[in-house]
């Protein structure tokens, strides 16, 4: 294994977590790593444990993503130092890769040994990310769970989510597998988020070789998927762009040359990463028609449902 970067944080202190149920009353865990949380472009690279930036913005990220798990798991989400989102667009893709395995990985595999050695009790769990926490999540698959093939064997599935999943990394991995079908356990489900006009452009979370699963019809072809499916969105983002009355009526159609699901309801473009007022600058970073925010928000019930019937589909095949 790699090297570790620094001294971890201590997980044993309530402070370095914000979820951590004292009296878990469910049968299946959610472990959460939240997206890049942390904008104060006053702090480092990586942001210290206790960046108040990052903290509020965990906690914000947490309400908007994890509550879709909410309902039949015990959610824990333990508080990491992660690479400052505010340093983003002035890193190259490796620049930022590098910084992620340095006190980023430190933090998630302790809290993940902490969590499975004290909080977890042998219950099934549900891995979930988005875009850096994503980064990480893969980063766990692909080394943590290979040295821990007895925690790996019961994770039901991984929500990886605005991070690109490639053909290349399952490779690399034979243990890991992505999903294939809505029913389908011990498996990553993944797709980055975007609409018709990325097509071709650079962006951070999309790599080369990137599959996805349509968070639809739960197929990976290309079969569109009406918005009809859509089971309903929560867009508390929609407030930092100034929109409170917008519908949304997310499609979705694999892109299977580009690896990711693209949105193709013209409207929803106001919905975009680059249309949040100060945010234009992050088109380099992630195209102009990005809905990385947007990654759990457009498809939040179709991913409750989902995850609802992995969990079903487990306990069917475990007992």
């Amino acid at each position: 294994m790699r090297p570790f970067t620094g001294t971890p944080t201590d997980y044993s202190k309530k402070e370095h977590w914000h979820s951590k149920p004292e009296k878990p009353n469910k049968a299946v865990d959610l472990v959460f790593l939240y997206p890049s949380s942390c904008t104060d472009a006053k702090a480092g690279t990586i942001c210290k444990i206790d960046n108040k930036s990052m903290l509020s913005g965990a906690k914000r990220n947490f309400s908007q993503q994890a509550t879709a798990f909410e309902p039949f798991t015990n959610i824990f989400a333990p508080f990491w130092r992660q690479v400052n989102g505010a340093k983003l667009s002035e890193m190259s893709f490796e620049e930022v890769d590098e910084a992620e395995w340095a006190e980023p990985r430190t933090d998630v595999y302790a809290a993940l040994d902490y969590y499975f050695e004290h909080l977890n009790q042998g219950r099934p769990y549900f891995l979930a990310g988005h875009s850096q926490g994503s980064r990480l999540c893969y980063m766990v698959l692909s080394e943590y769970m290979a040295e821990h093939p007895d925690r790996y064997a019961n994770m039901i599935a991984a929500y990886c989510l605005g991070d690109s999943l490639t053909k290349r990394y399952l490779e690399e991995n034979a243990h890991v597998k992505a999903a294939q079908a809505s029913d389908d356990v011990g498996v990553v489900v993944s797709w980055n988020t975007e609409g018709p006009a990325n097509k071709g452009r650079d962006s951070l979370v999309v790599s080369p070789g990137a599959v996805s699963i349509n968070p639809l019809n739960w197929r990976t072809d290309d079969v569109p998927a009406p918005a009809a499916l859509n089971l309903g969105s929560y867009m508390p983002r929609l407030l930092f762009h100034g929109l409170r009355k917008l519908r949304v009526d997310a499609d979705a159609v694999v892109d299977l040359e580009r690896g990711t699901v693209i949105v193709t309801e013209p409207k929803l473009a106001r919905c975009a990463i680059t249309a949040i007022p100060g945010m234009k600058k992050l088109e380099s970073v992630f195209g102009p028609a990005s809905y990385h925010g947007c990654d759990y928000s457009f498809f939040f019930l179709n991913i409750r449902e989902n995850a609802h019937v992995r969990m079903v589909s487990w306990f069917g095949k475990r007992g």
